[in-house]
């Protein structure tokens, strides 16, 4: 019988280690440091702790903001919960976004996103934190130009190559 107790006090204790719970009384919505971003941009943090952990980032742009061109050692994930948006890699088209889709940067991919010219935008930022501190290295601000270049529509999902 005190096998069964011991495994169960066991899993709770493995439970207990595992389960992280952000309460949204404890997040602030803050707007962002205008040296990350052009425009107004508001956020709301859960940041990674100590290594493996996930920073996710609810950030809200308004019409025509955007962050700065920047890179994550272990990539990006965004997923667009309202609005529309643009996103776009170094040397890559300009891509629209839009409620719903998923969007994923590679580890150290020179990268920007933010809100469409005439539209708001909301998204979940991912960052894994499984070797690092899940920081971001914020480089120089999107030129007005850069922002501005023929946004492309997604490729819908079955154009998208698999495998």
């Amino acid at each position: 019988m005190s096998g069964i107790s011991e495994q169960r006090q066991t899993e709770a204790t493995i439970k207990e280690e595992t389960v992280k719970i952000v309460r949204s009384v404890e997040s602030e919505t803050r707007r962002a440091p205008s040296e990350w971003f052009t425009g107004t941009v508001w956020m709301e943090a859960a940041p990674a702790g100590s290594s493996p952990d996930v920073g996710v980032f609810r950030v809200s742009f308004e019409p025509g903001a955007r962050t700065n061109w920047h890179t994550h050692p272990e990539g990006q994930i965004l997923h667009v919960i309202a609005g529309a948006g643009r996103a776009a890699t170094e040397g890559g088209p300009v891509t629209e976004i839009k409620t719903g889709d998923v969007v994923y940067f590679a580890p150290n991919e020179k990268h920007w996103h933010g809100a469409a010219s005439d539209a708001f935008m909301v998204h979940l930022a991912i960052n894994p934190a499984a070797n690092s501190d899940g920081g971001t290295a914020w480089l120089e601000p999107v030129s007005d130009e850069q922002y501005e270049e023929n946004a492309q529509p997604a490729p819908s999902r079955a154009s998208r190559p698999t495998g």
